[in-house]
């Protein structure tokens, strides 16, 4: 009766012996994870260090506030422009939606809420025009819908003036 090797010497086809290619499926999962880590840490320190790019998402978003938002939200974004005064419900400061989401800015509600697709008392009615309506010219030129870009640096301004209502 031969003797049989043991099924982890038995070499398979590229050489990789049966018993080591599932550790070197695991090590191929650690390296990509470890890739993952890095990447994740390289943009947290580009954030923190207030990088152009997102300088300018930023700027863009405020100055969209400035001009569509200011009017009823006020120009520090706590409820008190203008026009919020004539409104039948005062705007709410916008400066505190963290606080009252449980210390988590709802980036996507605010998003869905500025472009219109979740009804928000005040904001269904002409008080609150659909923001994203009034940019639906430019949905058909070429690249990203400048609408949804434009939505985007608005929700990233909001999340950036988190906890400034002092």
């Amino acid at each position: 009766m031969p003797i049989r090797k043991p099924q982890s010497a038995v070499i398979v086809r590229g050489g990789v012996h049966r018993g080591m290619q599932s550790s070197h499926w695991i090590l191929k999962i650690a390296a990509i994870l470890l890739v993952a880590l890095a990447l994740l840490a390289s943009l947290n320190r580009i954030a923190a260090a207030g990088s152009t790019t997102w300088t300018k998402v930023v700027e863009e978003g405020a100055e969209d506030f400035k001009e569509s938002c200011a009017a009823c939200h006020g120009a520090d974004a706590r409820g008190g422009g203008d026009l919020g005064g004539k409104l039948f419900k005062k705007p709410a400061d916008l400066t505190t939606m963290s606080e009252r989401n449980g210390g988590v800015f709802p980036f996507r509600r605010t998003f869905d809420i500025i472009a219109g697709d979740v009804p928000v008392e005040g904001h269904d009615t002409m008080h609150m025009p659909k923001y994203a309506e009034r940019m639906r010219r430019e949905d058909f030129e070429p690249g990203y819908h400048r609408a949804h870009l434009r939505i985007l640096e608005l929700t990233h301004y909001l999340d950036s003036i988190q906890g400034k209502s002092e």
